[in-house]
């Protein structure tokens, strides 16, 4: 399938007609509550698994805010002394609690599938089973970045041993190349779990290519929206008046909001790309006779 302009615009302006038509900008709101609620959940499960094998001290906060900052405007500013406060209290939540918080981080995978069925427009929802496994995987991955953002930012400083030495334009020029190179893989991470997400918590097995076309798109949303919001509360709004102590929050919950329609958005454009495919894959079915039908007789 060419992806001309033309083309290309076609399917954006469908995917925008079955976003609005199929009331995106609800099931929106209804993915960034479930974020909101499991975030905290998610990320102490990931940080208490890490705990298992490194001090608590030597947990990845710092990381964590910056990933924040450069992801997500104003988490950091959220979630980031949350997890401090309750990794600071000592407390353990013991088997029911754990139960709880696999629970409460579940409802967010759940959301996500249930907005993507509807988006996609596929009636019928995985198995619980499957789901379930995608959540464990999201966990699992979740540790596993965790641990390198233990192990990695040491071994990253280290590379700055090589500029000992040199002009300070080199230098500059050696940690503004990291700093891209940092970026790039940031994204890659991002643009990987996109991919994922839709073709495996998706309803059906999207296919690589139509799953890499909405990530493309998603991700050009998200870094838009990320940049926008933050030159509009910066510069033109005046949140932090109105809202005060909470004005952190606030723009956490709006952020999450358009996040999550620029992701379903990507979804329904996910949707018509599928669709068109199924049209092309099966001409028989719309003009095409029966074999049987054409075979003579006697």
């Amino acid at each position: 399938m060419t992806r001309t302009p033309v083309r290309i615009g076609e399917v954006a302006r469908k995917g925008a007609s079955g976003f609005f038509r199929k009331h995106g900008m609800v099931y929106s709101a209804s993915v960034a509550f479930n974020l909101l609620l499991s975030s905290v959940p998610i990320l102490f499960l990931v940080f208490g698994a890490t705990s298992l094998f490194l001090e608590t001290k030597n947990l990845p906060f710092e990381e964590l805010a910056d990933v924040l900052k450069k992801t997500f405007p104003y988490g950091a500013q959220i979630l980031v002394p949350t997890l401090k406060g309750l990794f600071a209290s000592g407390a353990t939540f013991g088997i029911l609690g754990f139960l709880l918080l696999v629970l409460s981080s579940f409802s967010f995978t759940d959301a996500v599938h249930t907005s993507l069925s509807v988006m996609i427009g596929v009636g019928t929802k995985k198995r619980l089973r499957s789901r379930v496994v995608v959540h464990a995987a999201l966990v699992l991955s979740l540790t596993l970045l965790t641990f390198s953002a233990i192990l990695v930012p040491p071994l990253w400083k280290g590379l700055s041993v090589i500029t000992y030495g040199i002009s300070a334009g080199l230098d500059a020029a050696f940690h503004l190349l990291l700093k891209a190179i940092a970026a790039a893989v940031l994204a890659g991470i991002l643009f990987a779990g996109g991919t994922l997400s839709y073709r495996y918590l998706s309803p059906i097995r999207v296919g690589w290519r139509n799953a890499l076309a909405g990530t493309s798109l998603f991700l050009v949303l998200l870094y838009g929206i990320k940049w926008g919001f933050t030159f509009y509360v910066k510069k033109i709004s005046r949140l932090n008046v109105i809202y005060g102590s909470l004005f952190g929050i606030i723009c956490f919950i709006i952020v999450a909001y358009l996040f999550a329609a620029a992701y379903l958005f990507g979804a329904s454009v996910i949707g018509v790309l599928e669709r068109e495919e199924e049209g092309e894959c099966s001409p028989n079915e719309e003009t095409g006779a029966a074999p049987d039908e054409t075979s003579g007789g006697d």
